[in-house]
């Protein structure tokens, strides 16, 4: 079938008629398209953002909680060691009752007597000892009723006698071994006059 030249023409023209149809539908629908893809960018970059900033408040929770934490476990192990430090000073601290200091500054003395060089804690604990010596006598001396007490006067003796000691040679030389016998049975006769209340 042989077509006329104006026929031609006419089905040229539709075809280009369909293919600019078809163009702009396609630019049409890909704007259409266009927004809702930019909305999705749009929610996935402010989910991001807030993802990070989570993620830095959390740290920022977390970091002073650690720091408290920490300070709050040294502040508890400090405050556990404190009556720790209390007990061994309140050793050698008076009670203002003879029987209890007496019996306290014979087992203080007894310890201070019988340390040998090269104990690390010799001179803090003759130190102490010889502080406990010079308050016992001084609070005990001026007391008729205890002073006149058997136990005292002994006491009283064997106190002069460590004392003497460690003023002569200071208080990291240990206590010779004839006048740590002569105190020990001091303390010993300290010790049965106490326990007979005398």
């Amino acid at each position: 079938v042989h077509l006329r030249s104006a026929d031609r023409s006419s089905f040229a023209s539709a075809d280009t008629t369909m293919l600019f149809t078809l163009a702009v539908s396609s630019f049409a629908a890909a704007a259409a398209f266009q927004p809702a893809s930019a909305l999705i960018q749009s929610q996935q970059h402010r989910c991001n953002v807030r993802a990070e900033s989570a993620s830095m408040n959390l740290d920022d929770a977390v970091a002073p909680f650690s720091r408290r934490s920490a300070l709050a476990g040294f502040a508890a192990v400090a405050a556990g060691a404190m009556p720790a430090f209390a007990k061994e000073d309140d050793i050698y601290k008076l009670k203002k009752d003879y029987p209890v200091d007496a019996k306290q500054m014979l087992t203080n003395m007894r310890v201070a007597t019988e340390l040998q060089r090269g104990n690390p804690d010799m001179e803090e604990i003759v130190k102490a000892t010889r502080a406990e010596m010079i308050d016992f006598v001084a609070f005990y001396r001026r007391q008729p009723k205890v002073s006149g007490m058997p136990s005292f006067s002994t006491l009283y003796t064997a106190i002069n006698t460590l004392s003497g000691h460690y003023a002569s040679y200071g208080n990291k030389y240990p206590v010779p071994e004839k006048r740590r016998t002569r105190l020990a049975q001091q303390y010993k006769e300290i010790e049965r006059a106490l326990a007979r209340g005398k």
